[in-house]
């Protein structure tokens, strides 16, 4: 008959064996080694090169000190909203978007962080106030913005001088626009005297109208309601109406190429640059390209800053709630703009201004530089042309902010297909604003409520 063990004796063998093998987990995890942070990045390209190449820079120095692994795409500037808005959908956003949009279809939804402590950790009184305002929804900031994008009459100051028409720039009113295509038209053979961007498919052809929409004295929502859509209700519609008219008279008399129908965001600054047009609205992506590309026409440009200037730079940098690592994906975001001398020197001058930076810090440097001759062909102080920006291309006017009715209807280039109508095809200018200022009250209501 055997004798079994004291119960005492098993129990301090089994704690051994439960000490041994929990050692040897706790070996076993720190032998194995741990799998970086890895932050999936998404981008909009830009037509300036420089931008992206100071971004991926910075996103890559960041991930080495930081040790973490970054995935960058980069997608085109017609792309980027329909892919974000695509990922959404499918539940597999990106963790951060630098330089893309939209950002109040996404900021309306609750789906980004709140990006406060980095703006407060940026200064806050260094940002531009209109920078501000469109990242900011309910009290808090969802974005940094990349910086102003703002518009510039491009203009062949060879061929003003060959029709005597200098006394006509800066333009003096919006009226001088269409006087000025004319006079400029076909001084030289086979050079247009504009270039008015008509495309379905591009933004140009809406923020470039918004300039004459805007500018007449037009307005499209007042609030998030709907009572606040007012496109329709005078004055606002007898200014809707003067800038289809002035846009019809450039495209019927031709003082524009045939195939500006056509055009997509590139198609005006490409016939500049090979000099099928003397002027167009653009920012100045077509200064950099000439300095680049075509050095003897960047010499015969000159930019002036136009009666009613549009800011372009919706771009903004984001990050969706859905990121497993919230803090240092705010680290990242905050690391990019921490030294704003660099963010001023890779991405404003190396892009030859192409974007103005939204810190007044780094504006008072390039208005210093522009004031010493550094910037010869831009015909004002950047730093007083910002001031002079009244709408920002996505926010919804006269209210002055980012709405996801208006980012929409740009980003789906609803407003295209209304400027194309009366433009292009001259349909009736009072049918066409009853009809798409139904379908904006209808698309308040949906996001808004009754």
């Amino acid at each position: 008959m055997s004798k079994k063990p004291p119960t005492k004796i098993i129990a301090l063998i089994v704690l051994a064996v439960i000490i041994v093998a929990g050692i040897g987990v706790l070996l076993v995890q720190q032998l194995t080694p741990k799998p970086k942070p890895h932050l999936v990045i998404w981008g909009r390209a830009t037509f300036v090169p420089p931008q992206m190449y100071w971004i991926e820079k910075k996103v890559r120095e960041w991930a080495s000190k930081n040790n973490v692994d970054v995935e960058i795409t980069w997608y085109a500037v017609a792309d980027i909203g329909k892919k974000l808005t695509a990922a959404v959908e499918a539940g597999n956003p990106p963790d951060i978007v630098i330089n893309g949009h939209p950002v109040a279809i996404f900021a309306e939804k609750g789906l980004l962080l709140p990006l406060d402590d980095v703006i407060e950790k940026l200064n806050k009184s260094d940002f531009y106030e209109i920078k501000l305002k469109i990242c900011s929804w309910g009290g808090h900031y969802y974005c940094v913005p990349m910086g102003f994008e703002m518009t510039w009459l491009h203009v062949r100051w060879d061929i003003v001088q060959k029709a005597g028409a200098q006394n006509l720039f800066p333009l003096k009113s919006l009226d001088d626009f269409y006087v000025a295509a004319k006079a400029l038209h076909n001084v030289e053979p086979g050079v247009y005297g504009v270039g008015l961007p008509l495309g379905l498919n591009g933004y140009d052809t809406w923020w470039t109208f918004e300039h004459f929409w805007g500018g007449y004295g037009g307005a499209m929502l007042a609030n998030r309601s709907v009572a606040g859509v007012i496109m329709d209700k005078e004055p606002y519609r007898s200014a809707l109406k003067k800038a289809f008219e002035i846009e019809r008279k450039i495209w019927v008399e031709k003082l524009t190429p045939p195939d500006s129908d056509q055009w997509v965001d590139a198609s005006n600054n490409n016939a500049y640059i090979q000099g099928k047009i003397a002027m167009t609205i653009n920012p100045a992506s077509i200064y950099y390209a000439l300095m680049t590309q075509n050095p003897e026409l960047a010499a015969k440009t000159k930019l002036f800053v136009l009666p009613i200037s549009v800011d372009c730079g919706d771009e903004s940098t984001f990050i969706f709630k859905t990121t497993k690592y919230p803090d240092l994906a705010k680290d990242l975001v905050y690391y990019l703009f921490a030294d704003k001398d660099d963010y001023r020197r890779g991405f404003v001058e190396a892009g030859a201004l192409y974007f103005l930076p939204p810190f007044k810090s780094q504006m008072k440097v390039i208005s210093s530089d522009w004031k010493k001759g550094k910037y010869p062909a831009f015909g004002e102080d950047p730093a007083v042309a910002v001031e002079k920006i009244k709408f920002m291309e996505t926010a919804a006017f006269p209210l002055g902010e980012r709405t996801t009715p208006s980012e929409t209807f740009r980003e789906g280039f609803i407003w295209n297909e209304m400027i194309q109508r009366v433009v292009v095809k001259g349909e009736d200018p009072d049918k066409v604003i009853d009809e798409y200022a139904a379908r904006l009250r209808e698309e308040v209501r949906r996001v808004y409520g009754g």
